[in-house]
């Protein structure tokens, strides 16, 4: 019954990924250059960690902001949380390049946001948001926003709230019985949305190349200027294989950590 879609994965997944890591040390001979320019030369170090720091920045942006909100869905009652759900949802189904696109005219030098400021007399001229790391980031807060929400609201929703009523029977006040238990026993939900968050950023191409510009470069926008325009087959596939061993790295981390807290509640 696994025969078929495990050859599907194998064909379609795992044969290009290991042609793309094979490439990027065979071709055009067998060599670790490619390698040795993507951790050594100026440019591609500092878009590597342009990438890491965006992708962190993100994360802990979304989770921020998702968290009060998603204690506040979990909570909801059952009509009132459908509703909620569906407007976390219903975001999803429009394409990550229109909403770039919108905020590229929410940013613009004549955007809505230009537009108030001027308005209010807090500036005389424009600001140039675009391109810029500012516009980055509010644009992938807002497609990932979803994916931190759903992990945090599913593992909120498993929280037994007998513990809290408990809590507040025994005298604890609500924010002790927030930090003491309803934080810990949403950490699973924290780390899989920090996880999700993190690694999905890593390797996002239509934000970082819509309103980042050259200036707020990220690794897959390098990678498909090495691939398509400079031809350089070679160094785009070690900066992929590079991207993809970071990505592996970091689950294989979170596997190890989300382990290590279920042992521990298990011996607890």
């Amino acid at each position: 019954m696994l025969v078929a879609p495990g050859l599907f994965l194998a064909l379609f997944f795992v044969v290009p990924l290991v042609w793309v890591a094979l490439r990027s040390v065979l071709d055009p001979e067998p060599t670790m250059a490619h390698y040795v320019r993507v951790f050594t030369a100026g440019p591609y170090v500092r878009v590597l960690w342009n990438t890491i720091e965006t992708a962190a920045i993100v994360a802990v942006l979304c989770l921020v902001i998702a968290y009060p909100v998603a204690a506040l869905v979990a909570f909801a009652r059952e009509q009132r949380f459908r509703l909620l759900m569906a407007l976390i949802l219903i975001p999803l189904w429009t394409s990550a390049v229109i909403r770039s696109y919108a905020w590229m005219i929410v940013f613009q030098r004549r955007g809505v946001i230009n537009d108030a400021l001027q308005m209010l007399g807090l500036i005389d001229t424009p600001i140039r948001f675009l391109p810029g790391s500012l516009a980055v980031h509010v644009g992938m807060v807002h497609l990932m926003l979803p994916f931190m929400l759903l992990p945090l609201i599913a593992n909120m929703r498993g929280i037994d709230r007998n513990l809290l009523r408990a809590a507040e029977v025994l005298g604890a006040n609500p924010v002790r019985r927030f930090v003491e238990i309803f934080v810990p026993l949403s950490r699973p939900g924290i780390g899989a949305g920090l996880t999700l968050v993190f690694m999905t950023s890593l390797g996002f191409f239509v934000t970082p190349a819509l309103l980042g510009g050259p200036q707020h470069m990220m690794a897959a926008v390098l990678i498909e200027q090495l691939a398509n325009t400079q031809l350089d087959w070679p160094l785009a596939s070690a900066l992929s294989t590079t991207l993809l061993a970071v990505t592996s790295a970091i689950y294989l981390v979170y596997l190890r950590v989300m382990r290590g807290g279920a042992v521990a509640i298990a011996k607890a």
